[in-house]
């Protein structure tokens, strides 16, 4: 795989009172009547809630932006609902003419530090409004996934629909340079699938193997090249941040990582100089490219590189 770092392409605008901080999740959709590149994602208000929004970019060449959302396209959910807390993008998909949006749901607590939980909305066009189908997560609780089921990506193959998502196995607390005084969730990579796009039936949870160094596997990505399905995410160690990595699979069960073959660098400074993670994979008429997050989980915006895979 040969990747060529391009730069950065959204840091938060900070011109509306809900886009104050992060540009988190990049999530490619192609147009093509438009002949537009769109890329969705949350931005946070001042008190940390997300909202959906997007921005539409040359297909050409992403680093030119041609429009930006003049307002949010998805809010945070009703007082009591799993995301009242804020709602984060992760994958967008067109079914039988309309346009899936399932996101990450947030609620904030006390003894844990929050759930998360993964909803869907449906819009008639890529353009909205997007609406909730209900106000319950898609993916509930299960006694083996307690507190975060979340981040779908979803593709359809074979007249089904797949889902690759995040789930907690629990908490542990941790303390040194890197996590600070605080639980953090120890947490793999589930398969599920659905013969609707809404109600999902698990196949196989911690498709991943983890090392010792590693307690979670975050935003995956799941795209399928040819006869090969490809599944990007992000890589997380105890004693470092967010790095990222790739598996690839013939069957969506049984996958090989190769993490060493996705070599994208944290800069020597700037907006991506400490971290890289939450990566999307587009392939746009021969044209592949690889949006990701950097410094403090998507804090600093989004940017893109080349790829070849």
């Amino acid at each position: 795989m040969k990747v060529e770092k391009k730069g950065l392409i959204l840091a938060p605008l900070q011109d509306k009172w809900w886009n104050q901080h992060y540009c988190i999740l990049p999530t490619p959709l192609y147009i093509a009547e438009q002949d537009v590149l769109r890329i969705y994602y949350a931005t946070t208000c001042k008190d940390k809630f997300g909202r959906i929004t997007y921005v539409d970019v040359n297909p050409a060449n992403p680093a030119e932006i041609l429009k930006h959302s003049d307002d949010f396209i998805l809010d945070v959910g009703e007082d009591g609902t799993f995301d009242d807390c804020g709602v984060n993008v992760s994958s967008v998909i067109p079914i039988n003419g309309k346009y899936y949006m399932y996101y990450a749901g947030y609620q904030r607590h006390f003894k844990t530090p929050y759930s998360i939980f993964s909803g869907v909305a449906v819009a008639n066009s890529p353009d909205g409004p997007f609406e909730r189908i209900k106000r319950t997560s898609v993916l509930e609780r299960i006694d083996s996934e307690l507190s975060i089921r979340s981040a779908p990506t979803v593709i359809q193959h074979q007249g089904k629909y797949f889902m690759v998502y995040v789930a907690n196995s629990g908490w542990q607390f941790m303390n040194n340079d890197i996590y600070k005084e605080k639980k953090y969730p120890i947490y793999n990579l589930s398969l599920a699938q659905s013969n609707d796009a809404i109600n999902w039936e698990p196949i196989k949870k911690d498709i991943l193997f983890k090392s010792d160094a590693e307690f979670g596997f975050g935003r995956p990505y799941l795209v399928k090249e040819n006869d090969t399905f490809y599944l990007f995410y992000s890589v997380r160690q105890f004693n470092s941040p967010y790095k990222l990595g790739y598996a690839t699979s013939t069957d969506l069960i049984n996958w090989d990582r190769h993490d060493d073959g996705l070599v994208l660098e944290p800069s020597a400074s700037g907006w991506d100089s400490e971290m890289i993670c939450y990566s999307a994979y587009i392939n746009i008429n021969g044209k592949q490219y690889l949006f990701y997050n950097g410094n403090n989980n998507g804090f600093t915006g989004f940017g893109f590189a080349n790829i070849i895979i």
